[in-house]
Formats: structure tokens, C-alpha cells, sequence
């Protein structure tokens, strides 16, 4: 087995890893969410924190969701230029493409550190649950730093030959 291959092995777990994360996190955003409702109208009894839980939760989805999105190759594309230029430049496209994603993760999450640091250094608290913002700083921080690892491999694996294909899994 190559170095490619489990790099691309290890992306795709990672990826995955993520995914079933986020689908908990999901699962459990939508429950709260119902319990709450149902507690509040039948019972005039809210749960307590449960806007700080799907807040909290909400981050675990969203950040821990694109790292699929990015090493499936699923990201919302025009391409326009595709059908006017040969496959070769199109290839080229998608390389730049890649790199830039990458890029722009990469600077996301180095703009979240300050805030992070922040957080943490003031001592911040999340109002009903009293639960360190920076935990939900740092698990985000976390998160993307999966996704721009996911992003890297696919980046490095270059444009499937197969333009039907997705780079992160073999067809």
C-alpha cells in the first residue's frame, strides 16, 4: 500500500469519524430541542440550558460536518468553464480550487484563536449552563483542524480521473 493510499485511508476515517459525530450531535440537537417544546407548552417547565446546549451542539455539527463535504468533493461548485476547456486545465482548476480551500480553512481557524485565547483568559461562561466558552472555542478549533486535515489529503490526492468520481473514495 502506498503512502497515498493511507493517507487516503486515514482521511477517510478521520472524515467519517467526524461525520458520526455530527450526526450525535445533530440527533441530540433535535431531541433538546423537542423535549424542550414539549416541556414548555404541556408543562410550562422549559429544560433549563437548552439554548446553551443546541448553541454548543449546533458548533459540533456544523464543524465537524464539513470535513465530509470537503474530503468528498462536495462542495457547491459552478463550473462553467469545465464545458469550454480541455480536461486538462479543468484538472488544473480543481488543483487551485483545492489549494485555496485549504487556504481559507486554514486562515478560519487562525482567526479563531485570538477569540479563543480571549475566552479563555477573561474567563467567559455560558449564561444557563455555566460551561467554559472556551471549551466550545476549542472544540471547534479542534474540528476544523479535521477538516483542514481532510481537505489537505484530497488536495494532495489531485483530481480523480473519473469526472464522476469523488477523490476520497474509489469507484
Amino acid at each position: 500500500m502506498s503512502a497515498r493510499d493511507r493517507l487516503l485511508m486515514f482521511g477517510e476515517r478521520l472524515q467519517r469519524a467526524q461525520l458520526w459525530l455530527s450526526v450525535v450531535a445533530l440527533v441530540a440537537l433535535m431531541m433538546v430541542t423537542v423535549v424542550d417544546v414539549f416541556m414548555r407548552y404541556l408543562f410550562n417547565r422549559p429544560v433549563r440550558g437548552s439554548f446553551d446546549a443546541v448553541e454548543g451542539l449546533l458548533l459540533v455539527f456544523v464543524f465537524n460536518s464539513m470535513a465530509a463535504t470537503f474530503f468528498g468533493r462536495r462542495n457547491v461548485v459552478i463550473d462553467l468553464i469545465d464545458t469550454f476547456v480541455p480536461r486538462r486545465v479543468a484538472g488544473w482548476l480543481i488543483r487551485v480550487t483545492d489549494v485555496l480551500s485549504v487556504g481559507v480553512l486554514a486562515l478560519l481557524a487562525w482567526a479563531m484563536l485570538g477569540p479563543a485565547m480571549q475566552s479563555y483568559g477573561y474567563g467567559e461562561l455560558k449564561q444557563d449552563l455555566g460551561l467554559p466558552i472556551f471549551i466550545l472555542w476549542f472544540v471547534a478549533i479542534l474540528s476544523l483542524a479535521g477538516t483542514i486535515f481532510c481537505a489537505a489529503v484530497i488536495t494532495a490526492a489531485g483530481p480523480s480521473p473519473d469526472p464522476s468520481a469523488t477523490a476520497g473514495q474509489p469507484e
